[in-house]
């Protein structure tokens, strides 16, 4: 059952989810932390989060199943960006990533190829605009979003 924090941040984030396709679903550690394909076509990049919601595990997910996501991320080791890229296409623990700040506020969107919703708190100084460089910082807390 979904708590109301967890219908608002779905709610709200619904319009910039990422949609993909699933690629990878490990449950081995407790929750199921999936990995998406974001996107159709282009450069790759894929983006891992751990279920926040055990929306995934209700929705019996399976590899190559077309999903909509919003990934909540933290970051560290913040500095000024040059570009737009994520170090190995992979959005995770321990990932470069590297974009344009689109939005801010509790939650700050970053856009690096995708639109990156990373804590607001953990990029303090952000400004609609300005292009920062920084290290994901954990497991990032993916919402599963219902398809109407």
């Amino acid at each position: 059952m979904l708590d109301f924090d967890q219908l608002a941040f779905i709610e709200r984030w619904r319009q910039r989810a990422s949609r993909g396709v699933v690629i990878a679903l490990d449950g081995t550690r407790g929750d199921i932390v999936v990995t998406m394909r974001a996107g159709e076509l282009g450069e790759r990049l894929d983006l891992r989060g751990r279920d926040a919601t055990g929306a995934v595990r209700k929705a019996r997910l399976a590899i190559g199943d077309r999903v909509t996501m919003a990934i909540e991320y933290a970051a560290t080791d913040v500095t000024t960006g040059s570009g737009s890229s994520v170090a190995g296409g992979l959005v995770a623990p321990g990932a470069v990533v590297e974009g344009t700040v689109s939005a801010t506020g509790d939650i700050t969107v970053v856009d690096c190829g995708t639109a990156l919703l990373v804590r607001g708190e953990t990029l303090p100084a952000a400004k609609v605009g300005d292009l920062v460089r920084f290290t994901i910082a954990g497991e990032g807390k993916a919402y599963l979003i219902p398809t109407r």
